[in-house]
Order: C-alpha cells, then sequence, then structure tokens
C-alpha cells in the first residue's frame, strides 16, 4: 500500500503514531514495517537504524509541543499568555501522552542531536516571561520553575495522586499558575524597589 511512497517522512510519521498508540517501550521496527505494510528490511532503505528513527521522532515530537504551544500563547501577553500556556501544556501532555512521555526522557538519553534540539521546550516559556520586567538571569530561572510546575503536575495528575479528594483538579492548577504569576509580580515589585 505504501511501497511505492515510502520515504522518511512517512517512516517518521508512522512511527509516532505507534509510539503514541502503544507506547514508547513497545515499539519495533517490525510492528513499523506492518504498519506500512513493507518488509522490515526495506524501512533501512529510507532510515539508517532505529536509532537515528528515534532522533526523527523526537524532533518531530519536540516541534510538535512548541508548535502546540506557540500555538495556544499567539498574541497574548502577561499573566493571560501564562495561564494560556500553561493549559495548552497540560492538555498536550494529556492529548498525547506518549509522545509527552518521549520528550520528557529526551534529556536523559545519548541523543546529541535530541539534547541539542530539547532546548527549544523552553522558547515558549521565555516568550511568555519576556513581558516581565525581570532581568534575563532571573527568566531563566523562573522558565524553569514554570515549567518544573507544569511537569510536575501533569505527573502526578498521570499517576493517579489526584484522586483522594473530591475537589477540582483545574482548580487546583490555576491556584499553582496563580502562584508563579504571583511570584513573577513579586520579582517585579521587587526589582523596582
Amino acid at each position: 500500500m505504501f511501497h511505492k511512497g515510502l520515504n522518511k517522512e512517512i517512516l517518521v510519521a508512522a512511527a509516532q503514531e505507534l509510539i503514541e498508540q502503544d507506547g514508547f517501550q513497545q515499539f519495533s521496527m517490525r510492528k513499523l514495517a506492518e504498519k506500512l505494510d513493507v518488509k522490515t528490511a526495506s524501512l533501512y532503505t529510507h532510515i539508517e537504524s532505529m536509532e537515528m528513527l528515534f532522533t526523527e521522532v523526537g524532533l518531530s515530537a519536540l516541534k510538535a509541543q512548541q508548535e502546540y504551544l506557540m500555538g495556544a500563547v499567539k498574541e497574548k501577553h502577561g499573566d493571560d499568555a501564562v495561564a494560556v500556556l500553561a493549559g495548552a501544556f497540560r492538555r498536550f501532555a494529556f492529548e498525547h501522552p506518549e509522545l509527552y512521555r518521549f520528550i520528557v526522557q529526551i534529556p536523559t538519553g545519548d541523543d546529541a542531536v535530541l539534547k541539542e534540539a530539547a532546548t527549544m521546550t523552553a522558547e515558549p516559556f521565555m516568550r511568555v516571561l519576556a513581558d516581565y520586567s525581570i532581568s534575563d538571569y532571573r527568566r531563566m530561572h523562573w522558565q524553569r520553575v514554570l515549567r518544573g510546575l507544569m511537569h510536575g503536575f501533569v505527573s502526578e495528575e498521570q499517576a493517579g495522586y489526584f484522586s483522594h479528594y473530591p475537589i477540582s483538579i483545574d482548580e487546583s492548577y490555576e491556584i499553582a499558575v496563580r502562584c508563579v504569576i504571583d511570584g513573577l509580580h513579586k520579582e517585579e515589585d521587587d526589582r523596582h524597589d
């Protein structure tokens, strides 16, 4: 079915679909070949190795997340941009849980290309933080704080740790994000004192 038009982009897209469907740990070149209705050996005509394929999938996943977050923020600024970014980050993680897990594990791997590309995860955060009157040095700290808060919350939520109390998880998330926003305003006030 895919023989004539098979290329690297199709392989990467199909591999990403398989990872999203079954999880990274369940992925194999054999399953990819079955999905594309080709022999496993013919995949290597278009991609050097499974490691190279994972690099391409990782780059695609990082780009997808970045576009998703930047698309949500669009022309918003200040507190609104932070709140929208926080909502989009959480939605992406729940709409693409396996892809999100794949992205999160990138820095622990040995792939230098992916480690370098993983810096793009900071771009949407630096973009929304640019609206605050804080130094570049402090902005780098705050993007870590914001990303850490969002990832920590999402990880706990996905693991089921927020099911013990009959209160809104959405409201808890809003409170957490509000704390960061309040911290940013305090940082601005302290800088101007």
